[in-house]
């Protein structure tokens, strides 16, 4: 993200990218998606937290989950 992040809950800008842990790598679907599509091309998710309040805000690259459910 280049721009500036704000909490979605707080408001505050102390932000920073974080991780998920999993024993691999956490994608988000369009329910609509082929499973094939999603093995071989997910929309990598991207997380940040506030350590203002302890949000966590998931980010996916929207033109990548439109190009996985074909929608324009």
């Amino acid at each position: 993200m280049n721009e500036e992040m704000k909490c979605l809950r707080c408001g505050g800008t102390n932000l920073k990218p974080s991780e998920l842990q999993s024993t691999g790598k956490i994608y988000s679907c369009p329910k609509d998606a082929k499973l094939t599509a999603v093995l071989t091309t997910g929309a990598v998710m991207h997380a940040y937290i506030c350590f203002d309040c302890g949000h966590v805000d998931l980010v996916v690259d929207p033109e990548k989950a439109k190009s996985l459910a074909k929608v324009p």
